[in-house]
Order: structure tokens, then sequence, then C-alpha cells
């Protein structure tokens, strides 16, 4: 099984990956990030498509992430279409729960504001959020949305958890 953390900065994929594993003894990996952005169409695909067959695995970002980011941030690879449709499938059929974590803009600036971040700067949080809506709107998988505006790492790491083991 998989389940995938999607969502913008600050929205505590990494904390509930972290917590779930512990609860869950899943293994953690990065599906998306910066720096595989910036491999060959054909690398990030052959990437995200090995990550399919992992079992027990809690991936921190994945496709959407990558839609989102490589759309918004200049010379990044980004699946296609086509690309898109055989992961999803293959999502559908392998029955992997997909997490979407989400805020608002001023909670985000907020949490941003305290951690910093290398990449992510405040004024391109809303364009995520946007983004994200945009991407996630497109897609057949079925996505559970959890706000973190006013729930913990624990809470939503606990709620995965009990998801993920009826």
């Amino acid at each position: 099984m998989l389940v995938i953390l999607e969502g913008n900065e600050c929205n505590y994929k990494t904390t509930v990956a972290e917590k779930l594993s512990k609860k869950t003894g899943m293994s953690i990996i990065k599906g998306s990030s910066f720096e595989q952005s910036k491999f060959t169409n054909e690398k990030l695909f052959n990437n995200f498509k090995e990550i399919l067959s992992l079992k027990n695995t809690i991936v921190d970002r994945y496709i959407f992430s990558n839609l989102v980011y490589a759309s918004l941030y200049d010379d990044y690879s980004i699946i296609n279409t086509l690309q898109r449709e055989i992961i999803e499938s293959e999502l559908i059929k392998n029955e992997s729960v997909v997490v979407y974590l989400y805020s608002d803009v001023d909670v985000l600036s907020y949490r941003l504001g305290n951690r910093g971040d290398d990449y992510v700067k405040q004024d391109k949080l809303q364009a995520i959020n946007d983004k994200y809506s945009e991407v996630l709107s497109e897609t057949t998988v079925p996505i559970l949305h959890v706000n973190t505006k006013s729930v913990s790492s624990t809470f939503i790491a606990n709620y995965i958890y009990k998801l993920i083991k009826t």
C-alpha cells in the first residue's frame, strides 16, 4: 500500500509521514522534489513508476506536486497527460491512499515565516494553493482533503492510521 501526502509548504507532510511511519513501520520516501524535477521527463516518469511498485510506503509528495510546482517554476520537468493517466490508473488499481493537506495562505505564511524555506517564498503560496485546486479537480484518483489550520500533525497521522487499518 502507498500512502501519498500532497500539499503546499508547511502543511505537516513530512511530520505526518514521520508520525505515521512510527505507528505503522512503513518506510518514507520523497516522491517529488525540486531536485527530481530537474530530471528529464523520461527519468522523472520512470521514477514515479518505480514508486508504484513499492509496498508499505509513505510518499512525501508525488505526481500532483510535480504537476503543481513544475508548472510554476521554470526549467522543471513535468509529466505529460498520458503519463499522468498511466500513473493515476495504477494508483486506483493499487488502492493507494492520497491525502491532500492544505490550509489558507495566512496560516501557511505564518508557518513559513517560522520555519523558513530555501525554495518557496511567501509570494508563491496562493499560486501553489490555486494550482493544487486545479490539478486535483482534474484527477480520477480519490483524494482525502484535510485542512491543517486547526488540527495537529498527530491528529492527522492518527486519522490516516485508522483509515488504512480498516
